[in-house]
C-alpha cells in the first residue's frame, strides 16, 4: 500500500499506522489532493477509506453566495464550517466528502497564517 501511495502524482511522503488503522499522505508544494487516486491505490491492498481528514493552506473565497476554500488547484465547498475571513491565508483542518463535485470540506479548526 505504501508503494502505491508514493507513486501517486505529487506525493512527498507516506506514513502508515497499522495500530491506528490510519495512513497519512503528505504532498509536495503545489500538488493536488486526489481522493480518487488514494482510494484506488489503497484498494489494491484491499483497504477501504472510511474518512478523509486534511490539513491545507489556502484562502476562503465567495462565489455567488457560496463559500469555497481554495488551496492551490483544489476548491472545496465549505459546509457546516465556522465563519472564516475571506482572502486571508489560513491553515485549516477538517473532513472532506469526496464523490461529489465540488469536493465538500467541513472545517473543524483554522488559524490565520502570516506567511505562505
Amino acid at each position: 500500500m505504501e508503494i502505491a501511495l508514493k507513486r501517486l502524482e505529487g506525493v512527498d511522503r507516506v506514513a502508515i499506522s497499522m495500530e491506528r488503522q490510519a495512513f497519512v499522505v503528505l504532498y509536495k508544494p503545489n500538488a493536488s489532493f486526489d481522493p480518487e487516486g488514494i482510494r484506488d491505490a489503497v484498494g489494491k491492498a484491499e483497504v477501504d477509506v472510511v474518512r478523509f481528514q486534511i490539513q491545507a493552506r489556502g484562502r476562503v473565497s465567495v462565489e455567488g453566495n457560496k463559500p469555497f476554500f481554495v488551496a492551490g488547484k483544489n476548491r472545496f465547498l465549505l459546509v457546516n464550517s465556522p465563519k472564516m475571513p475571506a482572502g486571508t491565508l489560513l491553515l485549516v483542518g477538517g473532513d472532506v466528502k469526496d464523490g461529489v463535485s465540488p469536493l465538500e470540506l467541513r472545517v473543524r479548526e483554522f488559524k490565520p497564517l502570516d506567511k505562505p
